[in-house]
């Protein structure tokens, strides 16, 4: 069994940058995606600059990731949100049968100003689909 680790840890991020690696080899080999997530109001403990805020960003392009630590502001795909509001996300797997909760509590995150989703979600590609449920899996 794989251990669990913490919700934007360090180790989190390595294990996030690898199953993206993995998925991108079932993607098509023309994949260009850009993605950004911006954590903010962190626990201290994993705030490794003093403001507050995680965030990663990775770019995908003929087949390759490039993945960093910061935000950057031209990403296709960026969701900004607050580490305690997203922090049962992260953990939930996303099924037919919670869809529509899960939603519904996303969609009252951004009415409270707690999450931010911008870009175009139909550029991420079919085989990406089950990474968010694996990453689940694995988050503490």
């Amino acid at each position: 069994m794989t251990q669990k680790v913490e919700f934007a840890s360090p180790e989190w991020l390595k294990m996030l940058r690898n199953m993206i690696e993995r998925y991108i080899a079932l993607s098509p080999p023309e994949l260009e995606l850009s993605i950004c997530e911006v954590f903010t109001s962190v626990p201290a403990h994993l705030d490794r600059n003093g403001d507050g805020i995680i965030a990663w960003h990775c770019r995908i392009k003929n087949g390759k990731l490039e993945f960093r630590d910061g935000a950057i502001d031209d990403a296709d795909i960026k969701t900004v949100a607050d580490y305690a509001f997203i922090l049962p996300f992260a953990r939930t797997k996303i099924e037919p049968g919670n869809m529509a909760e899960y939603q519904a509590q996303q969609a009252e995150g951004a009415r409270r100003g707690l999450v931010t989703h911008e870009g175009d979600r139909s550029k991420v590609p079919a085989a990406f689909y089950g990474m968010h449920n694996e990453l689940a899996d694995l988050t503490l």
